[in-house]
């Protein structure tokens, strides 16, 4: 059977991106001494290289993601383990939850498919059910909140940022039926970062 595991960053106040969506405003305050540091493209990177399948969601989200790392793949000044994402994305298999992406947004883009809303607890269920790696979302905070509310969801990883957001949107909706199991705390000096990797239970 197969695992899904959810990767998020997150502000130390909680929030996981601000009121217009985006989560620039939050880096104005970074430490200086974290300029630069790249430990969570690396940790992503590590997580989408053990993955076979990428759930993406929401139009904007999607098309804006599927856009941006087709664009790191062409630029030369990006920086290694960016390119390196970047390949690895183009590579993997990508299923999008959404109503309103069609066949034709997602002509420049191989390896990629839609499935509905109303149909992505049921899709995510056969996925797990299917031969092959890891199943990772990335983002996608509406879809792995819903998918947690249905015991989809089996590890849940959080890496705060040193930042505070002050605003903008909480990470959770509601509070899940889960109760979570700590695997791994880690941190990263050199940016900052603190990774937490709960076990998802459910609650009986």
């Amino acid at each position: 059977m197969r695992t899904l595991t959810v990767c998020n960053f997150v502000t130390v106040d909680g929030r996981y991106e601000d009121d217009d969506h985006d989560i620039v405003s939050f880096f104005e305050h970074q430490h200086p001494d974290y300029h630069g540091a790249d430990t969570f493209d690396h940790h992503t990177t590590s997580l989408l290289a053990a993955a076979d399948t990428l759930l993406l969601s929401g139009r904007r989200s999607s098309l804006g993601n599927l856009e941006y790392w087709a664009g790191v793949r062409r630029d030369p000044d990006a920086t290694a383990i960016r390119r390196r994402f970047a390949e690895l994305f183009d590579r993997v298999e990508k299923v999008i939850v959404s109503d309103t992406i069609t066949a034709a947004d997602l002509e420049p883009y191989e390896r990629t498919r839609i499935v509905a809303v109303a149909d992505a607890r049921q899709e995510v269920a056969s996925l797990k059910q299917a031969e092959g790696r890891g199943i990772l979302i990335l983002l996608g905070r509406i879809l792995w909140n819903d998918l947690m509310q249905a015991g989809l969801v089996d590890e849940l990883q959080l890496v705060t940022f040193p930042l505070i957001g002050g605003g903008g949107v909480s990470l959770f909706d509601s509070r899940p039926p889960i109760a979570l199991k700590l695997l791994e705390a880690r941190a990263w000096h050199e940016s900052g970062n603190v990774l937490m990797r709960w076990r998802v239970d459910p609650v009986s």
